[in-house]
């Protein structure tokens, strides 16, 4: 059996400059690690083009592809068990990393005519950029937010600024900055490449043996049967949130398109940018609670009571601090599907650290692929995982839906954003001039002509909204949102009524 060792060697070791790689027989793989087979579509599931797509060393197309195939299935099988018929599946990799990251352009999502912006941050010195240590490591800061970005000021002891913040790291040594960036709490990750990765313990510990989608049953209990008439696969499913940025509150989008009602909470005093709110809460009712009040503690304890899933992506030990730890779910509803997203896993020597989508491409060398192996660089759509992340996670919430009708039980799902990361070079790297000599060209019949996305248009209570569709196609049940985009916090923190 190959192991994730061999598959990352083997990428590193041989980079593509041909269309060899087969999306099938990777989604084959990713559906096998949850039990599952294209074959319980009930159809089939076709892809159409080729990577390189975009300018890059990684298969974002292709990642895209099969990580959205994925989550349709889960989607698909279920819709079976409720009684709808099977369906056919179709992704076009050449419009998929318009989904994976629909903004970076600022053309395709819009909103009262401009795109959403991230105006409470206008310095990116601590985010989105890489700077040079005093033992020539790169280190990449990434503090979008108000209070991780106060305390990596106070951690480097300046401004907001990104010369004094150069000055700053380049006093320091690469690891003992990431360390004491960990310790404080805030996110400065040291650059690695692949093979660096490899030799560390908590890849060795953690990540080598780490299933792309874990699924864990942590409780016995009765079947659950699907509620009620359906005309969507997930209808009569309540979804309770506490998603932010993308990799969390997109399962919660993913989760709506196909039905659910998924309620979202924010704490009163929590910011979320712009760009991201109107991205990953399209189909997400929104409320405000304070967890940390007696009040709202009972009131998310009823919401949980009456929820089939509860999703989250927030830092290490934040839910075990609320009450809302996987276990007391679990205790307090028999049949609760609990899913997470973290950065490097919930074990081992890096499991507080915190951070995001590039986070984990810095860790896992894929900054340094793109920008050739000495100098770091962003990939051309700014990102690597995060929706990639809430697809997969979506996948394993459904399927544990679907053995929790058939066998019952309560269900723990997690994904990590550095193992899936490591997935998306498992698969193959590209040569890079190759990648950025055919990317957007016609060459093999248009297969890596980068295609404009499907988009959308609602009227909505924040404005004229236009988004990005899945990409999908899926022939049975395509998916549609009960409401597109509400004002953050804005609704009664209560459910929806059942079908009847």
């Amino acid at each position: 059996m190959t192991t994730l060792t061999d598959r990352l060697r083997a990428a590193i070791a041989a980079p593509a400059t041909d269309d060899s790689f087969d999306p099938a027989t990777e989604l084959a793989d990713v559906l096998g690690g949850i039990g599952m087979s294209a074959e319980d579509t009930g159809g089939t599931v076709t892809f159409d083009g080729a990577d390189p797509v975009v300018p890059s060393t990684l298969r974002l197309g292709g990642a895209s592809a099969i990580a959205l195939a994925a989550k349709s299935a889960a989607v698909a099988k279920l819709w079976q068990v409720r009684g709808g018929p099977g369906q056919d599946i179709a992704v076009d990799l050449r419009s998929a990393p318009h989904r994976l990251c629909p903004f970076y352009d600022r053309r395709w999502e819009i909103l009262n005519g401009y795109p959403p912006a991230t105006p409470s941050n206008p310095s990116n010195a601590l985010g989105f950029r890489f700077y040079r240590t005093g033992d020539d490591r790169w280190m990449m800061p990434l503090n979008p937010y108000p209070k991780i970005k106060v305390g990596a000021q106070r951690l480097l002891g300046v401004p907001d600024d990104k010369d004094a913040v150069a000055s700053a790291i380049a006093s320091w040594k690469g690891a003992e900055l990431e360390a004491a960036a960990t310790e404080a709490g805030v996110v400065l990750p040291m650059l690695r490449t692949t093979a660096e990765l490899l030799d560390e313990a908590h890849y060795r510990d953690v990540l080598a043996d780490m299933p792309l989608i874990e699924i864990t049953r942590i409780a016995d209990g009765d079947p659950v049967p699907l509620p009620g008439v359906a005309d969507q696969p997930l209808d009569g499913i309540r979804a309770l949130g506490m998603g932010h940025v993308i990799a969390g509150a997109g399962v919660g989008r993913a989760l709506a398109l196909h039905g659910a009602d998924v309620l979202n909470v924010w704490r009163p005093d929590e910011l979320e940018h712009d760009a991201t709110y109107a991205t990953a809460n399209v189909g997400v009712r929104s409320s405000t609670i304070n967890p940390y009040g007696a009040d709202g503690a009972a009131r998310i304890g009823r919401l949980l009571g009456d929820a089939d899933v509860f999703y989250a992506n927030r830092r290490p030990g934040y839910l075990d601090k609320i009450g809302l730890s996987a276990d007391a779910a679990a205790d307090g509803h028999r049949g609760i599907v609990y899913a997470t997203a973290s950065l490097n896993g919930e074990q081992g020597p890096w499991s507080s650290q915190i951070g995001f989508d590039q986070t984990a491409g810095s860790l896992t060398g894929m900054m340094l692929l793109e920008g050739g192996g000495d100098t770091p660089k962003l990939p051309p759509i700014l990102v690597v995982n995060d929706y990639i992340v809430s697809w997969l996670l979506t996948a394993g919430i459904v399927e544990a839906l679907t053995r929790r009708a058939r066998d019952g039980g309560s269900y723990r799902v997690h994904v990590s954003l550095t193992r899936a990361a490591l997935w998306i070079i498992g698969m193959g790297v590209f040569d890079r001039g190759y990648a950025h000599g055919i990317a957007g060209t016609d060459v093999g019949d248009g297969a890596h002509h980068y295609l404009d996305p499907e988009t959308f248009a609602a009227d909505t209570p924040l404005g004229a909204y236009q988004g990005v569709t899945d990409q999908v196609r899926m022939s049975q049940t395509p998916g549609r949102y009960r409401t597109v985009l509400v004002p953050r916090g804005s609704c009664r923190p209560e459910w929806l009524a059942r079908p009847d």
